[in-house]
């Protein structure tokens, strides 16, 4: 990495390339990189505010000090954010290190003596990647102490690039929403109520379908999902956290759904499935989701709802579903007039987005996402 300061040239690359990040949300860890060395910093972080709709993200360099901040829970009282927010009244400015803390405060201040320094850093420049209150998103330079402090220059320069930075990070949280919106979209045309899970088991979002069946067996309160009878919900709650641990979808520990007790009915049927690491988007923090399946309703394919959560194509779409009829390639390849070789490339491309790796497993989830594995 070049540490010889800012760089005006590659900064402007750095834009460009955020604006395509804001589509491809996989490159985040990589344009993150990019925009670090055209600082001439030593890493970059993502930091949301306390309503921001995602988790935090750094680059490489800085992974085992945001691990650490998160497992120790220095980011849950974060003076940096918290001063860092109520010192840029101006969201097109960029905040320092000396701005938000006096130079005793640097040394001394646990957060900054402790944590920050532990790992060797002391200088920043941060600024609104999304200026939105509570919601907003900071994006923050980091350099060691053994480098010098960002100068009035490089500082000039950053905020330069500050719009355009804030247009791509509007877009990319945008897309995000959408994102979500949509899988939630195709459990409505599944007939299906769904919610969205973040990394504790919180409900994030829900369609319209799950927000039906509140007060009718199920209870969202403070985004947590329950069940008054009490052996259903520790069944509920093994289930959610069945699909939070951590690697891939595949090896999550198959429990059966849980059948909801309700007084005007028949009980709801909710299975759960894990969202994949390829889905992950710094700006949507869904881990997890639920479906809520009432048994008077007819569950339509599983398609779609693959094609909307694991964004399949929808020829992919097409093979998940006749795989999980029983289908086998040469079967497959004979009715739709394609050839095994191209249902082969096509069940590549499955596995990688859907974090699976031998058809049992898919078909596995498949069955999980469209309700048929009770």
């Amino acid at each position: 990495m070049d540490m010889s300061g800012l760089r005006e040239d590659r900064l402007a690359a750095v834009i460009d390339r955020f604006y395509e990040t804001a589509t491809q949300p996989e490159l985040w860890r990589v344009v993150l990189a990019e925009y670090a060395d055209a600082l001439g910093a030593d890493g970059a972080v993502l930091l949301p505010g306390p309503a921001a709709p995602m988790m935090p993200n750094c680059t490489a360099s800085l992974d085992e000090l945001l691990e650490t901040g998160m497992r120790e829970h220095w980011l849950a009282d974060n003076p940096r954010l918290v001063r860092g927010m109520r010192a840029l009244t101006d969201t097109r400015r960029v905040v320092t290190e000396s701005e938000i803390f006096t130079p005793d405060e640097l040394d001394h201040l646990p957060f900054n003596a402790d944590f920050i320094g532990h790992f060797g850093y002391r200088w920043f420049a941060g600024i609104y990647l999304v200026p939105a209150g509570g919601q907003s998103i900071l994006l923050s330079a980091e350099r060691s102490r053994h480098r010098e402090r960002f100068s009035r220059r490089e500082i000039e320069s950053i905020e330069r690039a500050i719009p355009h930075l804030q247009r791509a990070g509007q877009m990319a949280l945008r897309l995000a929403e959408a994102r979500a919106d949509g899988a939630l979209d195709a459990f409505d045309m599944m007939r299906c109520g769904g919610m969205l899970l973040d990394a504790t088991g919180s409900v994030l979002r829900m369609n319209a379908r799950a927000r039906d069946h509140l007060g009718h067996g199920l209870t969202v309160l403070k985004g947590t999902i329950f069940t008054q009878h009490g052996p259903t919900n520790a069944a509920l709650g093994k289930l959610i956290g069945s699909v939070l641990h951590h690697g891939p979808p595949s090896a999550a520990p198959p429990r059966q759904a849980v059948a909801i007790p309700r007084p005007d009915g028949p009980p709801l049927v909710v299975h759960a499935a894990p969202l994949p690491a390829v889905t992950h988007d710094v700006f949507q923090r869904a881990r997890a989701m639920l479906m809520v399946i009432d048994p008077t309703d007819e569950v339509a394919p599983s398609g779609a709802l693959m094609r909307q959560a694991y964004g399949l194509t929808a020829a992919e779409a097409r093979l998940t579903d006749a795989l999980a009829l029983g289908c086998d390639l040469v079967e497959i390849a004979d009715a739709h007039g394609v050839t095994v070789a191209t249902l082969r490339s096509q069940l590549k491309a499955v596995f990688s987005k859907t974090g699976t790796n031998r058809q049992v497993q898919l078909v596995n989830l498949i069955g999980r996402m469209s309700g048929r594995l009770l």
